[in-house]
């Protein structure tokens, strides 16, 4: 475990959760989870980097309190209108940012995360790499045409923003390796949206292709947020 990682430890109090953002004390937490939903990100962010205790964020105040009945923090509220800085070791964002309405927006919270954390940002995003050479073939990913996700965003948007936000040392892992339309996460084009992975019943045939290199399923992006030692940036990135 990398000794820079390790925050407190200690297991969280009942009632002591904090009720509005003015009312976080950010002494007791390693990370802040942006768009935590009901906490699995919460939860998986905890066991990647082997941090006992973070607090989650979401707009969705019911999503809030299932993170709660988990026995996780969790606080409804906007992360633009947290007014602190270098208040956690690392701010997550998985599956969230495809969610925002606009690309101008994503680099919004994208600057507020870099404000809020004093090492790295993680994020876990939904490829849209290969939407054009999928679509050629009369194919797609399932999640592709789903209604929540409103910003189909390419490495190159992420490396455009970080640039311009003066984040310019930045990884990304692609996960997920899909070789033929064969898998289900492959589904055909012309059904309509908010599909899930293929059922030949329900989605009919589709065309038999092997890809000419791996078509993947989501992204690990790493952006590192003060100058690090290699050694130190391959233990926050490494699997």
């Amino acid at each position: 475990m990398d000794p820079s990682l390790e925050h407190d430890r200690s297991e969280p109090g009942a009632g002591d959760q904090p009720a509005t953002l003015a009312a976080i004390d950010w002494e007791r937490y390693g990370f802040l989870d942006i768009g935590c939903s009901s906490g699995g990100s919460l939860d998986h962010c905890t066991r990647r980097f082997d941090v006992q205790r973070g607090l989650g964020i979401d707009l969705d105040g019911t999503k809030v309190a299932a993170a709660r009945q988990r026995g996780l923090d969790a606080v409804q509220g906007d992360v633009l209108d947290i007014a602190t800085r270098d208040v956690v070791r690392f701010v997550s964002m998985m599956q969230f940012l495809e969610h925002l309405p606009d690309f101008e927006l994503v680099e919004r919270i994208l600057g507020k995360a870099a404000e809020l954390g004093t090492d790295f940002l993680y994020i876990d995003h939904p490829s849209f790499e290969d939407e054009q050479m999928l679509l050629a073939h009369g194919l797609r990913l399932y999640y592709h045409r789903w209604s929540g996700h409103k910003s189909h965003l390419l490495c190159t948007d992420f490396f455009a923003m970080f640039e311009r936000l003066g984040l310019l040392r930045y990884h990304v892992r692609p996960r997920g390796p899909i070789r033929d339309s064969r898998h289900r996460a492959v589904i055909p084009v012309g059904l309509p949206k908010n599909q899930r992975e293929y059922d030949r019943e329900q989605h009919g045939p589709k065309a038999e292709v092997t890809f000419a290199r791996p078509v993947y399923q989501h992204l690990e992006i790493f952006v590192a947020l003060r100058p690090v030692t290699d050694p130190e940036w391959k233990r926050i990135v490494q699997p």
